[in-house]
């Protein structure tokens, strides 16, 4: 139980799992039950535990919806951005493949849930948002951005699906045809994993832009005056565009 305790009738300390399911879905339990401890490890069921978990399958509506405004392109000439989430993208997909070929569903279920709260939403979404609706930049540039956007959305959708078969499906229809994802292939890595080595200079230099406008009282869309790291330099536009730069 919550408490640590081995479940007994005796005890009175069994978890009906019918009212949880009724209450909070199917794919929230599931999510929780595959990311609270790995294989082969005892855990706690926590009611509020469970509840908690709802937050990541809202986290991934609100960022298929978003990305739901774009529409899908074959192919398109990516940016350094754009070919660092990607790599990102592959490193994901390897080390849920390798979970997955265990039966350890605890690697898959944490390593998206980071993907998808550290990195993909924070970061990627908040750097490309204003190259995807196209303002300030080129057509070739923004078509960029939604590719990259479909191709991180459709990597998560697929890596999730044997762990939250319900909602993965319901987006994967809405999204991208009426075909089943479960009658879909797991993501191929086909992307040079090259470009995630800055990963830690990228998420390092906008948390120190946010905590800078924190700092000065700022809001995010306000501008600031801060210098871009040269080995950033390839990304400068995107972070211009996030972050309200003004360059000396």
């Amino acid at each position: 139980d919550w408490k640590g305790e081995r479940m007994s009738k005796s005890k009175g300390n069994v978890i009906d799992p019918i009212p949880i399911l009724e209450k909070y879905g199917a794919d929230n339990f599931r999510l929780w039950n595959a990311g609270e401890v790995s294989l082969g490890s005892d855990f706690r069921c926590s009611e509020e535990k469970i509840a908690s978990t709802s937050k990541s399958l809202t986290k991934l509506w609100n960022v298929a919806r978003f990305i739901s405004s774009f529409p899908t392109v074959k192919k398109a000439r990516l940016s350094k951005t754009d070919l660092w989430i990607l790599a990102e993208l592959v490193r994901l997909t390897r080390e849920c493949m390798e979970g997955y070929e265990e039966l350890n569903f605890f690697v898959p279920a944490t390593k998206v849930k980071q993907f998808l709260w550290d990195l993909f939403a924070p970061h990627y979404v908040e750097m490309v948002k204003a190259r995807a609706y196209g303002r300030g930049f080129s057509k070739e540039e923004q078509e960029a951005a939604w590719f990259a956007l479909h191709e991180c959305m459709k990597g998560i959708l697929l890596l999730l699906a044997p762990i939250t078969p319900f909602i993965t499906d319901y987006v994967w229809r809405s999204l991208y045809g009426k075909k089943s994802i479960h009658a879909e292939k797991f993501p191929e890595p086909k992307w040079k994993t090259g470009p995630a080595k800055l990963t830690g200079k990228i998420t390092e230099f906008n948390s120190r832009v946010w905590n800078a406008k924190k700092e000065r009282r700022l809001s995010l869309k306000d501008p600031i005056e801060i210098e871009i790291p040269a080995e950033l330099r390839p990304f400068e536009k995107d972070l211009v565009a996030m972050h309200n730069i003004k360059l000396a």
